[in-house]
């Protein structure tokens, strides 16, 4: 396969004028149903829009144009706002827009970023990245093979938002406008259905957190086989996998401690603060994390509900200066609604198999990424040749 040599600005028009900073303030008096971009992708609905159409967006600034943690760039369709912090461009006669996407999400542009504490890429090193193209119709081939899985994998993630859609209707029926099945015979006490209780957590629920493995050493994390659950991996989302898995020494030798699976977790301080995780496998945690250990009675799905209808008031709860912190102590003694065992029951078997079917299409996805990455740099080389 050919390959011609351009700089990224000689393909590629930019249209930051169209980007506009919005604070939180701004936007919480400006709900809608637009998305806001920022450099990571959606990071909220708002009101109005300023693009309308495909764009691509590139990240600006962050950490991640560093760690490459996760994609750099993204393809954004329809309307919506994007703020200072991703660059928008389309691609002229001499690329393809998904082509350039793909290309820039699997190269090596840590030449072009400048900064340390706050990595940026301006618009001025972003055209000067030196790239090398096939002609526009094997572009257009390869971008198309790729995005089969991406579409695959899209329609996954749209199934998997409408079960936790489901889940979540579920719980407000049941514990929030307290239309279980049953409820019109059930006496009410205190304002509670009878026999359901407000009582602290600790009552109910044990508490416990985890621990970082020395990171000087390097034999704790290298062929580690246990799963390693850091706070930015809660996202109110059920936990297939791990971003890094650490050594039985690693264990030994620290304060990580093997949970079971179906454990229930939260992140105690940082970005992540408040956000849940229901793990699918056996693992250990970060010290961050606070890991739900149930009594008697298995409350984690109704937790999982819970603790993200009252994160307002988690937050409010919170304390410290340079990060808001939630300690076990505070965790341990919120007062929580607890549903009979019955009832607790009964929603467990309602709601427990949508949580596996999003598991199982969560399983779906790592496989068609792991696919789509080990086909992508084939493609990209010419090692695998495609005909237009």
């Amino acid at each position: 396969m050919e390959l011609r040599k351009w700089l990224l600005g000689e393909v590629i028009e930019n249209y930051d004028y169209l980007r506009k900073p919005l604070s939180s303030m701004e936007r919480k008096s400006f709900k809608g149903e637009f998305p806001y971009y920022g450099a990571q992708g959606i990071i909220d609905y708002i009101a109005d829009y300023r693009c309308d159409g495909e764009f691509l967006l590139i990240a600006e600034d962050g950490e991640n144009l560093s760690s490459r943690n996760a994609p750099i760039a993204q393809i954004a369709k329809g309307k919506y706002w994007v703020n200072n912090h991703a660059h928008i461009v389309k691609n002229n006669n001499n690329s393809d827009l998904y082509y350039i996407c793909y290309l820039l999400n699997n190269s090596d542009i840590a030449g072009y970023i400048t900064g340390s504490a706050q990595p940026k890429l301006s618009q001025g090193n972003l055209n000067k990245i030196k790239i090398a193209l096939p002609s526009l119709p094997i572009q257009q081939k390869i971008a198309s093979i790729l995005s089969t899985y991406d579409t695959l994998i899209e329609n996954n993630n749209r199934r998997i938002r409408l079960l936790e859609q489901m889940a979540e209707n579920l719980y407000k029926e049941w514990f929030v406008r307290f239309r279980f099945p049953g409820h019109e015979k059930v006496e009410t006490e205190n304002g509670l259905p009878k026999g359901w209780k407000r009582t602290k957590l600790i009552e109910e629920c044990q508490t416990s957190s985890g621990g970082t493995p020395s990171r000087s050493k390097s034999e704790y994390y290298i062929n580690g086989t246990i799963p390693w659950i850091k706070t930015g991996e809660l996202q109110d989302n059920i936990l297939i996998n791990t971003e890094e898995y650490i050594t039985e020494d690693a264990v030994k030798h620290s304060s990580a401690k093997i949970f079971p699976k179906g454990t229930l977790l939260m992140a105690m301080y940082g970005v992540n603060i408040g956000k849940l995780g229901i793990s699918e496998i056996e693992a250990t945690c970060n010290q961050a994390c606070c890991v739900f250990i149930p009594k008697q009675i298995d409350y984690k799905y109704y937790l999982y509900h819970y603790f993200k209808s009252i994160r307002e008031y988690l937050l409010s709860i919170s304390f410290g200066a340079a990060q808001q912190n939630l300690s076990q102590e505070l965790i341990k003694a919120i007062k929580v609604i607890f549903p009979n065992e019955s009832i607790n029951t009964n929603f467990v078997r309602k709601i427990e198999p949508l949580y596996k079917k999003i598991s199982f299409l969560q399983k779906q996805n790592t496989l068609l990424t792991r696919q789509r990455d080990l086909l992508l740099p084939r493609l990209m080389s010419g090692k695998l040749e495609v005909k237009p």
